[in-house]
């Protein structure tokens, strides 16, 4: 009746302890958590000196390590590091039928139980082993603990995919806003800020003011010191646009070199919003003229920047477009009348822009179409002798009629139109020059035929390669062909400069700097570059004898620069025979005007030298 008794009260023990077990494990979701609180139950109702769990670094059941993950107490002795606890462990790893395996290590019992499919659950009782009952019930608590801890890790699974999920969408959110490069808001958020601008200053009767940023000969730097470099400095702009900017302003990057500017609540009036729309370019001018250091160079950036205040009174348009286009005309405006300014819009430069539009377009299909044509102003030394002559482009379009070359060829200049016309120009005068020189006698004193090079055709990285290619396939000498640069190939870098003209030089193919006098760098410079001939420009002629002039005194001053170092002056702009007696006494090599001979034909040209 004892035994029966005894019996009876032991299967109500192990039926409490696995219920407490069981309870221990709780309702938790976080699998480290719930191990924590088992096996603090377990150490307290099984007298156990630790409990570790042993998890697997892989699935692979061929390669499996097991790694020591879980421990209670913390600073307990790690029970793998003795070699005999080892193959308990390894026997898990080595059979898939071993469920619970117990042995003595030591004076100290360990019972192993399969932790599947996640790795080996080792219970460490001192002294004494736990009976094969408690055992077997503890084995029906591990199998329901190893269930429950699989559904904790899979719902980790799951949180964890779910944030990666949540974390890209929001990376997508932010790349839809945001420029990549400068961090700034991207062009979608600009519109929509806009608009919800406009919307405001209309609805609580205040004016905003929207800036458009251009970066004045930005593509110079790009294409003579690369995009690397390019990029780096939009970086550094973006920044200083964003340091300066009133609170609640916003600074938006459109793209390439192109920054938008929204000044919200500029002021109660128009006048107001004008003032501060004032106050705020002259801060982005001075706060962008400031040189900025990049590696081994010192660039210089300046701004054209476009106003615009809205709502618009001019003509209603107030929507996002109509705010943009306007500013986008006047920072255009800012651009011809000088760069490194502001300007504002006004309803004359809507009818501007459109015709600048309708210019742009006819020039591509008149280039593709060959409506341009070339003539050619001839040069004279100190006798009158024709000894060169400048080719001009001209331009007379169906439609628009005679368009006056400083219309096109600035627009030219705006887009990379510019690259196609100055090839346009190059290969049709080696054409010219190949037939006159054919015709022209051994003796002529006609020595050569210039082409204006545009800065942006310079500056491309096959400038060299491209020209000279073209050049060689002319049937003339080199030297019969001359490359007229202005001084603005010379403001960003003039070693690449000197570098492009010497190539130039070897293939003895001669070069002139045109303008000279207009430009910012050539007389700190003019002593490194290998030329030997220079074009005083016409705007220094002009009212050169009128008394209170100090014109003279430049010209003479260049000529005598021009003696030191070698290198010969042509005279632009000689109409009067007031210019002609002088020069002729400074015994200049060439002289070039309306005096001599206005721009004509090449007929007309080869008729001149051959009659």
């Amino acid at each position: 009746m004892k035994t029966e008794t005894q019996s009876h009260i032991n299967t109500l023990e192990l039926v409490t302890l696995q219920n407490q077990l069981l309870f221990a494990i709780g309702g938790s979701l976080n699998g480290r958590e719930i191990m924590h609180t088992f096996m603090q139950s377990a150490i307290k109702l099984l007298g156990l000196n630790s409990i570790h769990l042993y998890t697997y670094d892989n699935t692979d059941k061929a390669k499996l390590v097991l790694h020591h993950d879980i421990a209670l107490p913390q600073n307990s002795i790690k029970p793998h590091e003795n070699d005999s606890v080892m193959v308990i462990l390894n026997r898990f790893i080595d059979s898939e039928t071993h469920s619970q395996y117990s042995s003595m290590v030591d004076n100290q019992y360990y019972v192993a139980y399969d932790f599947a499919p996640f790795g080996i659950l080792l219970f460490d009782r001192k002294n004494k082993d736990l009976q094969q009952s408690v055992k077997d019930a503890i084995l029906l608590v591990v199998r329901k603990l190893a269930d429950y801890y699989s559904l904790c890790h899979a719902q980790k699974l799951l949180n964890e995919e779910v944030k990666k999920n949540r974390d890209t969408q929001r990376t997508y959110e932010l790349q839809a806003k945001q420029d990549p490069l400068t961090n700034l808001p991207n062009r979608r958020e600009f519109r929509y800020s806009l608009f919800r601008e406009i919307s405001n200053s209309q609805r609580y009767n205040y004016y905003g003011s929207l800036m458009y940023i251009d970066l004045d000969n930005f593509k110079n730097v790009n294409d003579s010191l690369g995009h690397s470099i390019g990029d780096i400095l939009l970086t550094q702009v973006a920044e200083r646009l964003s340091s300066q900017a009133r609170s609640g302003d916003t600074v938006f990057r459109l793209g390439g070199d192109e920054f938008v500017y929204i000044l919200s609540n500029a002021g109660k009036t128009e006048a107001e919003a004008t003032s501060t729309s004032q106050k705020v370019a002259m801060r982005v001018i001075q706060t962008l003229s400031k040189p900025i250091d990049i590696g081994e160079f010192n660039l210089h950036i300046t701004p054209s920047i476009g106003i615009a205040i809205f709502p618009d009174s001019y003509e209603g348009n107030n929507d996002c477009e109509d705010v943009l286009k306007h500013a986008d005309t006047a920072m255009y405006r800012a651009k011809k009348n000088g760069r490194n300014r502001y300007e504002f819009f006004d309803p004359q430069m809507h009818h501007e822009a459109n015709k600048r539009l309708i210019i742009e377009d006819h020039l591509r299909k008149a280039i593709l179409n060959n409506e341009l044509r070339l003539e050619y102003q001839p040069i004279v030394d100190i006798n009158g002798t024709i000894t060169g002559a400048e080719s001009l482009v001209r331009w007379n379009n169906p439609a628009l009629g005679q368009i006056h070359p400083e219309q096109f060829i600035g627009i030219a200049e705006e887009s990379n139109l510019i690259l196609e016309l100055s090839e346009w120009i190059t290969r049709h005068c080696c054409i010219f020059a190949e037939q006159l020189n054919k015709q022209l006698p051994e003796a002529s004193a006609f020595k050569y035929i210039s082409i204006n090079i545009s800065p942006r055709q310079f500056i491309q990285a096959d400038f060299v390669e491209s020209i000279s290619s073209t050049i060689d396939a002319c049937k003339v000498p080199n030297k019969f062909i001359k490359l007229e640069f202005t001084e603005n190939v010379l403001l960003d870098n003039i070693e690449t400069t000197i570098e492009k003209m010497q190539q130039l030089k070897d293939s003895n193919i001669d070069f002139l700097l045109d303008d000279f006098g207009t430009g910012y760098s050539s007389l700190a410079y003019l002593h490194k570059l290998p030329i030997r001939l220079l074009k005083i420009d016409k705007s220094f002629i002009t009212d050169f004898h009128t008394q209170h002039t100090d014109k003279q005194a430049i010209v003479n001053a260049i000529m005598v620069m021009a003696e030191q170092l070698g290198i010969e002056c042509i005279i632009e702009g000689v109409e009067l025979q007031e210019h002609v007696n002088y020069f002729k006494q400074k015994n200049v090599f060439g002289m070039q005007g309306y005096y001599f001979y206005k721009p004509m034909s090449g007929d007309e040209l080869t008729s001149l030298l051959l009659g």
